[in-house]
């Protein structure tokens, strides 16, 4: 479908709310700094800019993203047309970009090319719109050309940020190349082409990619908070996240398994976010126990239980693959809270075991409980019997062969979501009455 024949949605905070959503779940430590800082939907004609910055928040126009997705094809000052439809992949882009600039101290590096802020000449003036636009440049390459690596593997791999408009300053003769010597050869192009001159300043919305504007901080207090906060982000971030010998024996007991669970748990995980989570009002509680999730009126965190089929039909093997996928559900996830235990012909109370990404190496003290038996009904009546009121799970992952009654189950309901995780039985009927999803998997298959 071209742009020109898009529909799009006009309710700005419902597009902020899914590309801040999508921001959790693809870029969890982006989502922190994010909330961490505070993000401002705001209403303005003047500045004509989709977003901007001013040191202490970000904040994000609905007025000029309203008109943008009503008028998709616009023609800009610089007399190009461009499709400034703003979806929530684009959204996901433009916060980021945002938050680049104050990560990126682009405020304070103007400096390093001899900015002054109190100098209120044209010249200056010119010199820190081109300023902005090699920020912009370098920004936009570092978000469009990011890299992520391969939670199971190792691998680097490229992973844009959202999806970057095609109106947005970007030359791949920019990628890995710093703002300040994009600004210098800027400087230069423009002197060349205009006898030896910078051209006079465009003003503020003038600019040929409105995306955002960035005026110099000259209140010295401002800036000083700004570097302050940026520190405090990252310091954070650097205390205690070391990896211990401890999380090294528990690497080699347990081998990451190449499945993208935060891919099957995102509805999941996007349903909680959404009723949960504010975006301007970060947690203290929540920064300082390194928690990357959005603030909200309690601790952070989705609660999971998990049911391993401990019955005599499983193989060592497959209980070693059914552990592995659970260490790698929890590497995966650093706010999530996952109750474990064993179940048969009944689930094993004793066995409860609870886990987060942060005591791993609990899981050693798992215990294998078994009378032979076979039943994942019981987990329901499990579930309904121990998690009441406050006390709740948000989801049911079951691994099992569910070679048991629960297969083609017409009549067991569960109070919550279900992902069965189906270990060697391909032909596998998940329960009609409960709502769920199968992902099969295939590891000792030569004994069924």
């Amino acid at each position: 479908m071209s742009v020109e024949n898009v529909k799009a949605n006009v309710n700005v905070r419902d597009i902020f709310d899914n590309a801040m959503i999508n921001l959790v779940i693809d870029f969890p430590i982006y989502a922190n700094l994010v909330t961490r800082i505070g993000v401002h939907l705001v209403n303005k004609q003047q500045p004509h800019a989709a977003a901007w910055t001013d040191g202490r928040a970000i904040y994000i126009n609905e007025a000029v993203i309203t008109e943008f997705n009503q008028n998709p094809i616009q023609t800009a000052p610089d007399g190009k047309t461009y499709h400034y439809l703003i979806t929530q992949k684009e959204m996901q882009f433009i916060i980021c970009h945002e938050l680049m600039h104050l990560i990126g101290l682009t405020f304070e590096r103007d400096r390093n090319v001899g900015l002054v802020p109190t100098d209120l000449s044209d010249e200056m003036a010119r010199k820190y719109e081109l300023w902005n636009r090699a920020t912009d440049y370098e920004i936009n390459s570092l978000l469009h050309n990011n890299e992520s690596t391969d939670e199971n593997f190792g691998d680097r791999k490229r992973n844009p940020v959202g999806n970057m408009p095609d109106w947005v300053l970007y030359d791949s003769k920019y990628i890995d190349i710093q703002a300040e010597e994009i600004f210098k050869q800027l400087v230069d192009d423009e002197k060349k082409e205009n006898g030896g001159k910078l051209k006079k300043p465009e003003g503020i919305g003038n600019q040929p990619t409105p995306l955002d504007v960035h005026l110099p901080i000259q209140d010295t207090d401002v800036r000083n908070e700004v570097v302050s906060k940026m520190a405090e982000v990252f310091g954070s971030r650097q205390n205690g996240t070391g990896e211990s010998a401890l999380d090294r024996t528990i690497d080699r007991n347990y081998k990451p398994q190449p499945f993208n669970w935060r891919k099957a748990l995102g509805k999941y995980m996007r349903k909680f976010v959404k009723e949960n989570y504010t975006w301007n009002k970060p947690s203290r509680a929540g920064i300082a126990n390194h928690i990357i999730l959005p603030s909200a009126g309690t601790a952070p965190k989705l609660n999971i239980g998990v049911a391993i089929d401990t019955s005599g039909s499983i193989t060592e093997k497959e209980i070693q693959a059914m552990m592995d996928h659970l260490y790698t559900i929890l590497q995966q996830f650093k706010a999530f809270e996952i109750d474990v235990w064993s179940c048969g012909s009944k689930v094993y109370e004793d066995t409860v075991l609870k886990v987060t990404n942060s005591n791993k190496n609990a899981l050693k003290a798992f215990q294998i409980k078994s009378d032979g038996g076979n039943d994942m009904r019981e987990n329901f009546k499990f579930i309904k019997k121990y998690y009441k009121g406050k006390n709740k799970i948000d989801l049911l992952i079951i691994m099992s062969d569910f070679y048991d009654p629960l297969d083609g189950d017409t009549n067991t309901t569960s109070p919550c979501p279900v992902i069965y995780m189906c270990i060697d039985h391909k032909d596998f009927v998940k329960p009609s009455k409960i709502k769920g999803v199968v992902y099969p998997f295939e590891v000792d298959n030569e004994n069924k």
